[in-house]
């Protein structure tokens, strides 16, 4: 019943004997679903709102900025102060696919600059391998004219709450719990659950989405002052961090054959100890010792007599490796080896790479996941809502169908114009239910690479082309009459 008893109950009959043997005590995890879901004979509604439940702590469920189009239909006709059946009017001359992505794309900009004025870091956003808040998270798919009480009264059930930022239109929230155990609770409680007339979708926010955490967290005014004096002491910090900084890890990449494996440790060598050892032999990036948890003492951890040494260079860990082989350390003879320690790592860490995004080089824009039964009128009518359109190609299916291959360029009159139409469509705007993703397009080839690439075409070196149709018939015709 009480948490205190079973900490008691852990750490007391752990290891001891009962019967001829001996209780091996491992602490529980709870369940993230509840049992209801499990019943037998449920239907598949239940099911299916039973595992959208267990994956809603994925990151790559919804997008950030997800807006759902009932939404967005009644935020345009309250802001327009018309009906919603004139917004969605389907006997007008304008697409209503354009008209909606457009009234999307105005709530997307608004809600982006109210976040930024209330000190949210938005770029943080755009990184899917970014660390993950534990008691920060999005609340979306909101009805519209929600109002920040009635969020607080929902999530204000589950524990004390610290920031609740709702944007003007009120269909995307930023909720923060001062507790990461009460937040937790909150989310597998209320993601997908109903809120109103439509279900909440959730995710977690990014680390320090506020710049801050929640624990420095107060209304007074005298936080934001020790807030200043803090960022002007971080500020000097980071001026003589410099040098340190500019070789981060994400852009450092470990060098093959600089990495040495150290076995046969002593349980109590620590890492400055091999520091202090291996440090004659050049200089040392990192030195890390594997540990374990320990399970008699709780919170503590053991070592498991064995880790690894990174040196700045391949030469002085070949060096360490033919001087210092069964060297003593504390009674014990270490087994070096290098280590393959840096491919791994690096195969590991290149899928979670920050996302960069290409450089602005022409006046063209590839747009992808353009749904099939938009047409080219309608892509034109929603980029030249921002710019001056020049052209606007899909590429058709070689099927003979007729219907393009979901995706197509649209090319402005200068860069400016692309610019401003990228930057307002390229963070979520959906045609038909399917969101656009924006790249720049590449430049154009020069003539003198076009030339070279024409005359390797009709170069008679290579031997690996194919026969023509014609010159196949002549072969074929040849060896015959031979």
């Amino acid at each position: 019943m009480m948490p205190e008893h079973a900490v008691k109950a852990y750490t007391e009959l752990d290891g001891t004997s009962f019967q001829g043997r001996m209780l091996h005590i491992l602490p529980g995890k709870e369940k993230k679903m509840e049992e209801e879901t499990h019943k037998e004979g449920s239907s598949f509604k239940n099911k299916k709102a039973a595992k959208t439940k267990a994956q809603s702590g994925s990151s790559h469920n919804w997008n950030t900025l997800f807006i759902s189009s009932n939404a967005v239909a009644d935020v345009m006709a309250a802001k327009y102060q018309t009906s919603k059946s004139d917004v969605l009017d389907t006997e007008s001359s304008r697409s209503l696919g354009v008209r909606m992505a457009l009234g999307e794309t105005q709530i997307v900009a608004e809600t982006r600059q109210f976040l930024l004025e209330n000190g949210v870091a938005l770029d943080s956003f755009s990184q899917a391998a970014a660390a993950r808040s534990k008691s920060v998270f999005l609340v979306k798919n909101l009805p519209a004219s929600t109002t920040p009480d009635e969020l607080r009264e929902a999530f204000g059930q589950h524990g004390m709450l610290g920031r609740v930022l709702l944007p003007p239109a009120g269909v995307t929230a930023i909720v923060e719990f001062l507790e990461p155990s009460e937040a937790k609770a909150a989310f597998y409680k209320l993601a997908y659950t109903k809120f109103k007339h439509v279900p909440l979708y959730l995710e977690w926010a990014p680390m320090d989405v506020f710049g801050t955490s929640t624990k420095s967290f107060e209304k007074d005014t005298s936080v934001e002052e020790t807030k200043e004096e803090k960022k002007e002491e971080k500020e000097e910090d980071k001026k003589g961090e410099a040098q340190d900084e500019s070789e981060s890890d994400e852009d450092y990449q470990v060098q093959e054959g600089s990495v040495l494996f150290v076995k046969n440790l002593n349980f109590s060598t620590d890492e400055s100890i091999l520091k202090k050892v291996f440090k004659k032999c050049g200089s040392i990036r990192n030195v890390t010792i594997a540990r374990k948890k320990d399970t008699k003492n709780q919170g503590q951890l053991l070592s498991m007599g064995y880790g690894f040494i990174e040196f700045e260079k391949p030469e002085w860990a070949q060096k360490a490796l033919k001087e210092y082989q069964h060297v003593e350390v504390e009674s014990h003879k270490l087994d070096l080896k290098i280590s393959n320690r840096a491919t791994v790592q690096t195969q590991q860490t290149s899928s979670r790479k920050k996302q960069k995004t290409k450089k602005q080089t022409s006046t063209k824009i590839l747009v992808r996941n353009i749904p099939f039964e938009a047409s080219s009128k309608e892509i034109r009518e929603l980029f030249i809502t921002f710019s001056e359109v020049k052209t606007v190609r899909l590429p058709k299916k070689m099927s003979g169908t007729g219907s393009h291959r979901g995706f197509g360029f649209v090319d402005f009159l200068s860069k400016q114009d692309a610019k401003r139409a990228f930057d307002s469509l390229c963070h979520s705007s959906h045609l038909y239910g399917r969101r656009l993703v924006l790249e720049w397009a590449e430049s154009e080839q020069s003539i003198d690479q076009l030339r070279k690439k024409t005359a390797d075409h009709f170069s008679d070196g290579s031997s690996s082309k194919k026969l023509k149709k014609s010159d196949l018939m002549d072969h074929l015709t040849l060896s015959t009459v031979e």
